[in-house]
């Protein structure tokens, strides 16, 4: 590798600085900006990059590391970091104006869609339509046991429970489960290339808001905190609702059979709060035991 030469080798890209000054492990303001620049114009791999935005990217990393690390770094290990820099800088401006994949000059359909509705005076119906329209057609041309198994999955939220509900076998059912899903992809992107099978049928209990679930454990690390130092306080938040029946019966009628749906319709309430009521009841006959 040619050692870096100066800034204005073959026109300015960064300005001199007007002061050599020390900056760290012996390197001065100048030689940053000599290796930020030779870096920026033997990095072939970011073509669509402006020289510019290429070598101030540099700059900025080399400048970073150097006051980070506890030792004197090569030149060459500089120029590397800028390189690095530069690559992640260029895949980060490529999704911001919506290129991705490794055709760089097809729009992302995501992209796309957001800033068209985003575009629009009014949201339009075409895409639900089109959606609602689709599946109609979609889950006509399935069989009857891929329809089976897609319906008990939706009416009992998670697999052995719907695995039961069809008397099969766990094995049995998963396999049903994977062609109706593999089936439908199929057709909904019919002519199209079938995406990749993404997603998971966890309880939506499990995707909460990441500051609801912060919100929530900072409560009860508020309240456990309370009993510790004056007894029971108490309850923070919503007064908990009266359902009738004790955690304890709705756990026993869960574990005989009865699916969290089935029980929260039965009570009047969200699969949520049958969740909540279960794990409850569950921690109190441990701590019993």
């Amino acid at each position: 590798m040619k050692p870096p030469t100066g800034s204005n080798e073959f026109g300015p890209v960064l300005p001199r600085p007007a002061v050599d000054e020390h900056v760290a492990h012996g390197y001065t303001t100048v030689q940053i900006v000599r290796l930020a620049v030779w870096a920026a114009r033997e990095c072939n791999w970011v073509n669509g990059m402006e020289m510019t935005h290429r070598a101030e990217t540099a700059w900025e990393a080399i400048t970073e590391h150097l006051h980070l690390t506890y030792e004197r770094p090569e030149e060459t290990e500089l120029i590397a970091i800028g390189w690095k820099a530069m690559k992640a800088q260029h895949y980060q401006d490529l999704r911001a104006h919506g290129y991705g994949g490794q055709d760089q000059s097809v729009l992302s359909r995501a992209f796309v869609r957001y800033w068209t509705s985003a575009w629009a005076p009014t949201h339009g119906h075409e895409d639900l339509i089109v959606d609602r329209l689709a599946f109609a057609q979609i889950w006509r041309t399935l069989t009857e046991p891929q329809r089976d198994a897609l319906r008990a999955l939706a009416e009992y939220g998670d697999r052995a429970s719907a695995a039961r509900s069809l008397n099969l076998s766990d094995n049995a059912y998963c396999s049903a489960l994977a062609r109706a899903r593999r089936n439908f992809f199929a057709l909904w992107h019919e002519h199209e290339q079938p995406s990749r099978l993404w997603g998971a049928d966890r309880p939506g209990a499990r995707h909460q808001n990441p500051m609801y679930l912060l919100r929530q454990r900072r409560r009860e690390a508020e309240q456990r905190a309370r009993r510790g130092q004056s007894g029971p306080k108490a309850r923070i938040g919503r007064p908990r609702r009266n359902l009738g029946v004790s955690d304890a019966e709705i756990l026993a009628r869960h574990e005989a059979g009865e699916s969290m749906n089935a029980l929260a319709r039965a009570l009047g309430t969200c699969r949520d709060v049958i969740q909540r009521r279960i794990d409850t009841a569950r921690s109190e006959r441990a701590d019993a035991g």
